[in-house]
């Protein structure tokens, strides 16, 4: 073997292994995000059960726990009430029950179908019972999947009205936008089905009460998988659901992170959990009411290890209240299916609850009618139906006012400022870490929080005279250290490149960043607002660099990473000037921030910018023209700058009179 063969043998390992170390760094993100997340729900559950330790202590919780859980849901403040218009299409007549087909409107053009099923056999109003389904899939609606049930309660005394999800119904609407159709602005819009379905079940009541056969102080509510979901958070937030029997199921958010349930779950099974709300808060809520939950050992959406523990924590509270005969669960031994059994247990235990009744022996014979032969609009829905839009419209703010007064924007901008800290980014943490920083040549590694090391890149000029301007670059994925110090190389000051946690050179996996994110909700956090944190941090050990003016740094990032460096100025005050790259134009192109469009929208944010310094690199997209004019407003429009020149900006160069010297 000759001397170049054998130095080029020895080589390949060394090159070998620097190559894979961003193979590594990301795999090892992997693992670090995961374990924070499953910390954080485990500090959330642990922080409910001690909320649930006592119904005094509870009492004096439970007003402003109800509010937050109404704010998740998209329902703080409530929508207006208006007119259900209500359509009845047409009646069935069984032998022992009628099968009314109703339409109503939750909200102008979001249209509710359902079947009320209505014993023939009544001398005075009779108790009612809400069923709420889960995803059956049927082209007339899951009501057609669920017609058991509704011919079991008219067989047995009540009133029964089985309403169709908005996701599997007449009239087409989602369920599944972040789960498995790439709309992950949800997010940003603080939207959850669960908020609509929710509401189209309390309009649902609204109409029970209008009918005369129907008592008003004895509505049950009930239903599976979804349904149940729909249970939990209609009967926590709406006290007129005097009885509730969920079926299959509820859990802990621990729980459900060590298992990592989300792969399984539709994305109206949850709240938005920017409150950080565990699922025992749902329990607590509609306590001291009558609760039966029911749930199948086998089932792999609910972990028996969660659903055990909210038996135990919401069971003592119950027995707090002195109710410990209206707490149960029935647990069997099947996977998430129903069941002839559970849709007894369901009518006894309305029977004990609602009717106040003996034990007695239950009518359970039913025969279903064709399923065509339910639908409310025989296959043609309304034309002005406007379900399919409600995830646009139901929580997401319109565009920004128009301000010519500056005490009028300033008035705004204060109270969006509030707004962002304490809805948005409710879930930073309140006692920060002091960033310890470790040292190898030009590499930076700090912990952002516990568990979670950061890395950067400092680069300096090797004789610096005096303290002066420096930039910190937000790092994409993608972006390798030649390639950002290239962008950054005209730059003869301290520069530091971060990269926030799960960012490098190889990304993560789209199957695990999705995974992540909807794990993050949970917890009240997002991917980027994580980030944001990180990039937060990453400033103070900046700051402490000789050689930087810590009140003359610029932030600075592409794309999504440019609005993060937007954002991490607008929280740190501090920051001199932010300049973007390829802004996004709105939070539906990211960075997807938990509710940010229920109160704002890039262009507005970036005004509260003002009157610091705002910078756009190459082009700055036409729906920041707005910004601009609150910059005027504030008698700086200068202070909107389009430069093509990173080092002239940092330098002070607001103009383009000068040459670009390459």
């Amino acid at each position: 073997m000759g001397l170049r063969t054998l130095v080029l043998a020895l080589a390949l390992p060394l090159l070998a292994q620097q190559d894979d170390a961003p193979w590594r760094r990301m795999l090892e993100s992997k693992k670090q995000v995961t374990a924070y997340l499953e910390r954080e729900a485990q500090l959330i559950t642990d922080r409910a059960a001690a909320e649930l330790a006592s119904a005094a202590a509870w009492e004096k919780l439970r007003p402003r726990r109800l509010e937050q859980m109404r704010d998740m849901l998209g329902l703080l403040p409530w929508p207006a009430r208006t007119p259900l218009q209500v359509q009845n299409t047409g009646t069935l007549d069984k032998s022992a029950y009628t099968i009314e087909k109703i339409a109503f409107q939750s909200l102008p053009g979001i249209y509710v179908t359902g079947n009320l099923y209505l014993p023939k056999q009544r001398s005075r109003q009779l108790p009612a019972v809400l069923y709420v389904c889960g995803h059956a899939v049927s082209p007339y609606g899951d009501k057609t999947k669920y017609q058991r049930h509704g011919i079991s309660f008219a067989r047995n005394g009540y009133i029964a009205f089985i309403l169709d999800s908005i996701q599997i119904a007449e009239t087409f609407a989602l369920h599944h936008g972040v789960h498995g159709q790439e709309m992950y602005d949800w997010y940003s819009r603080g939207y959850t089905p669960a908020g609509v379905e929710v509401w189209n079940a309390m309009r649902a009541i609204d109409y029970l009460e209008t009918r005369p056969e129907v008592d008003p102080a004895r509505i049950g509510m009930t239903g599976r998988s979804g349904g149940a979901a729909m249970s939990w958070f209609t009967a926590a937030v709406d006290p007129r659901v005097r009885v509730v029997a969920p079926v299959m199921g509820i859990s802990t958010y621990a729980a459900n992170l060590r298992e990592n349930t989300q792969r399984l779950h539709c994305d109206c099974m949850f709240p938005i959990n920017s409150w950080m709300h565990d699922m025992l808060h749902q329990g607590a809520l509609i306590a001291p009411r009558p609760l039966l939950m029911m749930h199948g050992r086998k089932d792999a959406l609910f972990p028996v290890a969660g659903y055990t523990e909210f038996e135990q924590r919401v069971g003592a509270l119950y027995r707090e209240y002195g109710r410990a005969d209206g707490f149960g669960n029935v647990v069997v031994d099947t996977g998430h299916q129903d069941s002839d059994y559970l849709r007894e247990q369901a009518i006894r235990w309305f029977d004990r609850h609602l009717m106040k009744i003996p034990e007695r022996k239950l009518d359970m014979d039913y025969s279903e009618a064709p399923e065509e032969s339910l639908a409310v609009f025989s296959g043609h829905p309304p034309s002005d139906a406007r379900n399919y839009r409600v995830h646009e419209t139901f929580t997401t703010a319109g565009p920004p006012q128009e301000y010519t007064q500056p005490a009028a924007w300033q008035s705004r901008q204060r109270e969006l400022q509030g707004l962002l800290r304490s809805k948005v980014f409710a879930a930073f943490p309140t006692s920060p870490v002091e960033p310890r920083v470790r040292r190898q040549g030009g590499e930076i590694e700090f912990d952002s929080e516990p568990g979670i090391p950061i890395r950067a890149l400092l680069r300096k000029p090797s004789n610096i005279q005096e303290p002066g301007p420096a930039v910190l670059y937000v790092a994409s994925d993608g972006d390798d250290p030649e390639a950002i110090f290239s962008l950054l190389g005209s730059i003869s000051r301290v520069r530091m490149a971060v990269y926030p946690r799960g960012v490098g050179e190889v990304p993560w996996d789209k199957i695990f960043w999705k995974a992540t994110l909807r794990n993050a909700m949970h917890t009240g956090r997002t991917i980027d607002s994580m980030r944001l944190w990180d990039v937060l941090r990453s400033l103070d050990v900046l700051r402490a660099e000789p050689g930087v003016d810590p009140h003359r740094i610029l932030v600075m990032g592409r794309g999504v990473s440019g609005a993060l460096a937007l954002y991490t100025a607008l929280l740190d005050s501090r920051i001199h000037q932010v300049l973007l790259i390829d802004a996004p134009e709105s939070h539906a192109q990211g960075p997807i921030f938990l509710n940010v469009m229920r109160y704002t929208d890039l262009p507005e944010a970036a005004a509260l910018l003002a009157p610091r310094r705002l910078n756009f690199y190459g082009r700055m997209p036409p729906p920041y023209e707005y910004t601009r004019r609150i910059y005027a407003l504030e008698g700086k429009p200068d202070h909107v700058f389009l430069s093509m020149n990173i080092a002239g900006v940092l330098e002070g160069r607001y103009h383009h009179d000068y040459s670009s010297g390459r």
